[in-house]
């Protein structure tokens, strides 16, 4: 039986270290990373340009409320285009973008001490829990 020498095994040993190692880098953490909320209300607005009149105001109110900071007001607007009937894919998807949006702004704010965004950020997770 021919056994491979001891240098060679060494040698392959630390060939798929180095390979492993080299993919181990400091590249993308696979963090998510939400739209800025003009982006997301943009994306919202035009995944539903086709809905029915009375959704694409509503979603014009919670466009207009993210882009104005009005927490609650974007908070419960989003969660009634949300509670819509008929949402294709893509107006879900957006609308889920729009919600990561938001917590990430409300985060932002309450770490700066905003308390309507607390107050918002505290209602966006009781409706996520219904």
């Amino acid at each position: 039986m021919n056994l491979p020498s001891l240098p060679l095994l060494l040698a392959g040993l630390a060939g798929v270290t180095v390979l492993v190692l080299c993919g181990c880098g400091k590249g993308d953490s696979g963090a998510i990373e939400a739209a800025p909320p003009k982006e997301a209300a943009s994306a919202l607005e035009q995944a539903f340009d086709q809905a029915p009149a009375p959704v694409r105001d509503e979603v014009r109110q919670v466009s207009e409320a993210m882009r104005r900071g009005e927490y609650d007001k974007a908070v419960m607007s989003l969660q009634a285009v949300k509670e819509q009937s008929n949402v294709t894919l893509e107006q879900g998807m957006a609308v889920h973008g729009a919600m990561v949006s938001m917590e990430s702004q409300l985060i932002q704010a309450i770490q700066s001490g905003d308390q309507n965004a607390l107050r918002a950020y505290e209602l966006l997770r009781a409706l996520k829990r219904n």
